[in-house]
Formats: structure tokens, sequence, C-alpha cells
């Protein structure tokens, strides 16, 4: 099936096999709505929708984003079809393993639909903080194989397109995780492309602060104080997480975890580790074995979440270390 949509110069999408269009748009229905990943922004008449195709081939599951005017006669209006078609050209245009993948954009008169494959094991965040004590704990290892494939993610999008890419809105709830647990980065509604180069200001006047707890401080202050280090903040919360199993809000003294961490972290690095064995989570199997490794990421959280953004170390740099968290220790912290 040829892609016929939207602009000439889009770049040639692959689409499954069992792919097929009309199956696509008579799916969505209220029976198969989903929270499949959270959005800074709750767009008006915008939906998620877990599709399983069954096309000619066999079922697939797809992700489908749907706009819909609340008065069907009407067509969609133009700030809508912006934003899908923008987003659609940003993943089509900068594919990466760690980025979830849009494989259509479909447009009739009175609906817009964006279509992504679908990671099967769902978000991070159910894994991490399931509703219900069922299942398995995440190991180490696929921890930090986790975090390993986000800051890969955010490197290409910081680093390795044309123009930089901001996420806005990294949190475990917007990591998709596929069969073998790979990370995909997902939730590219409020993704901006800087224009003007990496560390420079983005020109924002409207965007929601995000998922609170991630969002990084400068949200809050001078809009022309946010940077791609904003995404740095969000991740340095993730790694907190994913080292301690908290909440980034949690009740409370402790509060937004980045502030505890901030906080506690040289306390919690003396003596040994000692104080650390506590902060870890009690979840990680076979914990005693990989106590330095977790240390390194819990400080490179650290790091990551510090309130100056010029501080905050590039994702190049914060990718290194990561990779060197499991390397031979001449000193705890050497990186």
């Amino acid at each position: 099936m040829s892609l016929q949509f939207w602009h000439r110069s889009c770049p040639v999408v692959t689409l499954p096999a069992e792919y097929h269009e009309q199956g696509i748009v008579d799916n969505p229905t209220e029976n198969n709505v989903r929270r499949v990943w959270a959005s800074r922004r709750t767009w008006e008449d915008e939906q998620l929708y877990l599709v399983h195709d069954q096309g000619t081939g066999l079922p697939t599951t797809l992700v489908v984003k749907k706009f819909q005017s609340v008065n069907p006669v009407l067509q969609v209006h133009g700030n809508a079809t912006y934003r899908y078609n923008s987003e659609m050209f940003l993943l089509a245009s900068n594919s990466h393993d760690n980025i979830i993948k849009a494989v259509d954009l479909i447009q009739r008169e009175d609906a817009i639909m964006l279509v992504y494959e679908y990671p099967v094991n769902g978000s991070l965040d159910y894994w991490m903080h399931p509703p219900v004590e069922t299942g398995r704990p995440l190991g180490w290892a696929e921890r930090r194989a986790i975090a390993i494939g986000v800051a890969k993610g955010l490197c290409h999008l910081h680093h390795g397109c044309k123009k930089p890419i901001v996420h806005h809105n990294i949190s475990p709830e917007n990591i998709l995780l596929d069969q073998n647990f790979k990370a995909v980065i997902a939730s590219f509604g409020e993704a901006q492309m800087n224009m003007a180069g990496l560390g420079q200001p983005l020109p924002i006047t409207d965007l929601p602060p995000g998922n609170f707890g991630y969002a990084a401080p400068e949200y809050g202050r001078a809009t022309n104080q946010v940077t791609e280090k904003a995404d740095i903040y969000s991740f340095g919360v993730l790694l907190l997480v994913l080292v301690t199993g908290r909440v980034a809000n949690g009740p409370g003294l402790n509060g937004l975890l980045a502030t505890w961490a901030q906080k506690k972290c040289n306390e919690l690095m003396a003596n040994n580790l000692k104080m650390f064995k506590i902060a870890v989570d009690k979840g990680v199997p076979d914990q005693a074995r990989y106590m330095k490794e977790m240390a390194t990421m819990f400080r490179l959280g650290v790091d990551c979440t510090v309130r100056d953004p010029q501080e905050r170390p590039p994702m190049l740099k914060v990718l290194k270390r990561l990779r060197r968290g499991r390397s031979p220790f001449r000193g705890l912290f050497a990186f």
C-alpha cells in the first residue's frame, strides 16, 4: 500500500505487511480507548486507541491517536491538522530504534488519525508502579538497559537530528517497552524542533508544566530559559525512579524525589554506601551484587537534576557515563 498523505516531501514509511487502513478507520470505538501514554495537554476531542488489526496477515496491535470534531458534520480544524502533520513529519524524518514509529497519517473530512507501532509490554510506569502486586519486578540488568535505551533515543533527538528536538515530556508513562523490554520513547505531541540550535532557548508561550515531579524547574520561570536541558532533568528523575523504585512526587516529608536526592546524596554515598542500601528499590533481585552500579546511576540522576540547566551534563555525556557504569571501578565515582 502506498502512502498518499499530506506532503510530497514526507519521508517514505514502510508499513507492516498486515496493515489495513480501512480496518484502522473502522476500529477506534469506546471499547478500545486506552491511556497508552501521558500527554502534557488534554486536547479536546482527542483519544488514544489500541487497535488489533487482522489485515491480510498475522494480527498486529497498533496505537491510533484520533482527533474528531464534536460535531461530526464539521471538518477537522486547521490547528489539529497542523499538529498531526507536524508530529508525523518529525517522527518519520527522525527514525530511531528507541523512538516510537509512526506508520501512517489518515485524514478524513471529520477526523484525523496518527497510527503508531505498539511495543507490546506497555509502559515503564506499569512495570515500576503496577496497580496491583502482580507479575515480576524488573531486574537491574533490565533497568540499566532501559535507561541506556532512553538515553540513546534522547541523544538522537538532541544531537543526531539536523535540528535538535526537545521532547518536553519524558516520564515512565511515556516510555514503552517491546517484547524484549527495549525502551521506546513515545508521546511526541508537544515535541519541538529547535531551529536556533542546541542550547538555544525555545519559543514557548503556553506549554503546560508536564508530569509533576518530572518537569524541570525552568518551566515555571521565564520561558526563554527552556532548552534541551529540560529533557535532561526529566531523564535524571527517571534514573532516580529506576534506582529507588519511588514515585517522582510522593507524599510526606520526602516530597519531590529529585529534591530529596539532591539533599541526601552525600549522606547516602558515605560509609561504603551503608545508607544507600536502604534507599535502593527492594524489588531489585540480587541487589547487593549491583550496589555500586546503582549508586553510579543515582549519582548521575542527581547531576542531571540540578536546578541550574547549564550545570546539567549534555545527553552525549550522560550516555557515556551510563555505559561506563558497569566498568570496573578505580574509585566509586570515577568517570
